[in-house]
């Protein structure tokens, strides 16, 4: 947004891990559930590569172990823990690696009847999600009827299963005051071609289908380099040197991909 209202004002501009063009807006909230879908596999081979978990050998088998945990939560919680719980902690941890096992150890205590895992929820959590939805409801128009909420539920819930179309389902930005301070931005190409976009393949909180369509929006403004990598944020990780490299060059010199790149997963990937 800063970068079209202001086009003149910008020097080398990196976005890393990027939404569609709107924003936070009621496409990036259901395109949730297209990341859980896109990173689910990384967390599979995790599983695949360590039995002592139980949760399968083979992809489909810890496929079907996910859906198997979240249709008995559905039925019967355990500690407190329901489906839809089951369903959104799995999607939280795949923000990165290194959550996978203590999400591998969530899903084995589900299954075997043991503690859960869980870590304590951070202070001042209520405020946090009162404070984001005064920014994400007031950026953006929302559906304002239960009809359409009901309907796109019904097409996410059949189009991406994992998640369950919880991310289509109406939330209080449905009932916000319609009068915006001011109108929503529309990003175009116009102006200087000065930004680099890094995005993972498998980004599950802002998933490549978006960035894809903020990458068409910029036209020729933009450069975008993506990684064969899964998990939310690219640079300065320091795990794929050719994604991190790109960065560092266009920041420290200004030198830009040429054209948009596809940096490959490293070999021990």
């Amino acid at each position: 947004v800063y970068a079209t209202l202001f086009p003149r004002r910008g020097d080398r501009i990196v976005l890393d891990s990027n939404m569609g063009p709107g924003g936070y807006d009621v496409t990036a909230m259901r395109l949730f559930a297209r990341g859980l879908e896109d990173r689910f596999p990384d967390f599979a081979a995790f599983a695949m590569a360590h039995p002592e978990y139980g949760l399968g050998s083979t992809r489909k088998e810890v496929t079907d172990t996910y859906f198997e945990l979240a249709e008995r939560l559905d039925e019967k919680p355990y500690q407190d823990v329901d489906g839809t719980a089951f369903r959104g902690y799995t999607f939280d941890s795949l923000y990165a690696d290194a959550s996978m096992p203590r999400l591998a150890e969530f899903w084995q205590a589900v299954d075997t009847g043991g503690p859960l895992p869980l870590p304590e929820p951070p202070a001042g959590l209520e405020n946090l999600m009162a404070a984001r939805f005064a920014v994400v409801c007031g950026d953006s128009r929302w559906p304002g009827t239960v009809r359409e909420y009901q309907r796109n539920v019904a097409v996410d819930r059949h189009r991406y299963p994992m998640l369950g179309g919880s991310t289509a389902s109406i939330n209080p930005c449905a009932f916000w005051p319609r009068e915006g301070t001011e109108p929503p931005v529309r990003i175009t190409g116009r102006g200087p071609s000065n930004v680099l976009m890094l995005q993972n393949e498998r980004d599950p909180g802002t998933p490549l289908a978006g960035a894809r369509e903020l990458r068409r929006a910029f036209g020729g403004r933009a450069t975008m380099v993506t990684a064969d990598q899964g998990g939310h944020g690219v640079y300065p990780y320091g795990r794929n040197t050719c994604a991190n490299d790109a960065a560092t060059r266009f920041l420290t010199t200004g030198e830009r991909p040429a054209r948009d790149l596809a940096c490959a997963a490293r070999p021990s990937e």
